[in-house]
């Protein structure tokens, strides 16, 4: 027998038999559904984690903090004596290999005036250098260079900082128009958070009366940074050199100057910083550098920290939704090779009359193997067929429970995702599963005696 002729003969005997060919489908429907199904929840799980941690900042930063334990060198040796973050270690850094990018953040607290409104303002300190790299953009005017001295990049959320002391300070929404305009009107920076209001009989004003009064710097914002729903919205940048001489202007001028400095995130007088970033041009490199920083005595996090712990947590989930889907697959595969065994007994005298004919035992193998494959397969692609279904469903029902909420899997309300590459392997796993089960019977099939199978009534 040729195999086309196989192909024929084993759709005709499954025909012949439709309720239990039917019933034997469904219940291999049924357990790939269930298992494409589960494994979809895990996929949309994992994307939805992906998606957060986008959202969290890039996969590429390094954040590096000048605080921790050193870490230990054996028991004689003791701990390893921590390395200054300054401008000597970055310039290091920077040469490092898979290093793109590094900047040093100062970050301080500033009191801004503008009219009759005032703001107390976060000022970071960043290299402009770096800007772009690091995903600055700018909805209005410009990034930073090494000359705006003073001036500043704002978020675009900054302004509704601002509010009119006699009427103090409520919150704005979304859509309300800002008070100042910070692109148009004149403002200045101070240390002084008492610069621009007064307040009667209040302790702190009485105490900055016997200091000198800080220094009062004009300023202007030379752009607007890009909407990003992240820090940079609520956050005013300024040049690196600028800010570091600004912070230490002011602790000259104070009695507790170190306290002032430390304040800034810049120690003033051993030019160390807090806090720094890195831009790493891959996410292979991140857990290298990671090591070398944490050897020196510093703090290295990334974002990659937190994704590796959830994605191992998403895994675990994976595996259990996956089992539990490969129970029913499992139960499946026992009602093929249950159907076949039966077919084996009921088509005894058939068997050998086409032994008698000519079937060779390759013959009768691979039509009960056939058989059982068509089982599989045609139960696996129905599977799909509902599990693109349910999915659906699904994911409509979660969209319309999450109008106006946060985002999940791959989108808005999006929590199963069945990808072109799941859907081909459980079609080529359903079948192969139906060969498995039809193993025993064709061997079953084979050893019959084809006299004795002719006698069969």
């Amino acid at each position: 027998m040729n195999n086309i002729d196989l192909f024929k003969t084993g759709l005709k005997n499954l025909k012949r038999r439709k309720a239990r060919t039917f019933l034997t489908v469904l219940g291999v429907l049924i357990g790939t559904a269930s298992i494409v199904i589960m494994i979809s929840f895990g996929i949309g799980i994992k994307q939805s984690i992906n998606n957060q941690m986008l959202g969290i900042g890039s996969l590429r930063v390094i954040e590096i903090y000048n605080y921790g334990s050193a870490p230990m060198m054996g028991n004689s040796m003791g701990t390893v004596k921590k390395q200054a973050l300054d401008d000597t270690l970055i310039r290091k850094i920077r040469n490092w290999e898979g290093v793109e990018a590094i900047t040093p953040l100062l970050e301080t607290n500033l009191k801004c005036v503008a009219g009759k409104y005032v703001a107390h303002l976060m000022v970071v300190g960043i290299d402009p250098d770096v800007l772009e790299k690091f995903g600055f953009s700018v909805q209005e005017g410009r990034l930073l260079n090494k000359t705006d001295d003073v001036n500043v990049l704002v978020g675009s959320r900054v302004a509704f900082n601002f509010y009119n002391p006699k009427r103090g300070f409520s919150m704005m929404g979304q859509n309300t128009k800002p008070p100042v305009d910070l692109m148009k009107d004149k403002f200045v920076l101070t240390f002084d958070m008492m610069y621009g209001e007064k307040v009667q009989n209040d302790p702190l004003e009485t105490q900055q009366q016997n200091k000198k009064p800080a220094k009062v710097y004009k300023s202007k914002a030379i752009g607007i940074i890009k909407e990003s729903n992240d820090e940079k919205d609520s956050t005013v940048y300024m040049a690196l050199d600028s800010l570091k001489k600004l912070i230490k202007e002011n602790s000259k001028g104070q009695n507790n100057s170190d306290m002032i400095g430390m304040m800034g995130g810049f120690q003033s007088n051993k030019n160390e910083y807090q806090h720094a970033k890195i831009l790493v041009t891959d996410i292979k490199y991140i857990e290298d550098i990671q090591n070398k920083l944490r050897a020196m005595g510093l703090e290295a996090y990334s974002v990659m920290d937190m994704a590796k712990e959830m994605e191992k947590s998403a895994n675990t989930i994976q595996m259990i939704l996956g089992a539990l889907g490969a129970i029913s697959l499992f139960v499946a595969a026992i009602g093929i090779g249950n159907t076949m065994v039966m077919s084996v007994y009921e088509r005894t005298r058939e068997i050998g009359i086409m032994k008698v004919l000519g079937a060779t035992f390759a013959d009768i193998r691979k039509l009960f193997l056939l058989e059982a494959a068509l089982i599989g397969f045609f139960g696996g692609l129905v599977g799909i067929g509902l599990s693109y279904g349910v999915s659906s469903i699904i994911n409509t029902v979660i969209q319309s429970m999450s109008q106006g909420g946060p985002e999940m899997a791959g989108g808005p309300g999006i929590a199963s995702i069945i990808p072109l590459w799941l859907a081909v392997l459980a079609v080529a796993f359903s079948s192969f599963i139906g060969i498995l089960s039809g193993i025993y019977p064709a061997i079953r099939a084979m050893r019959l005696s084809a006299l004795e199978a002719i006698k069969t009534d």
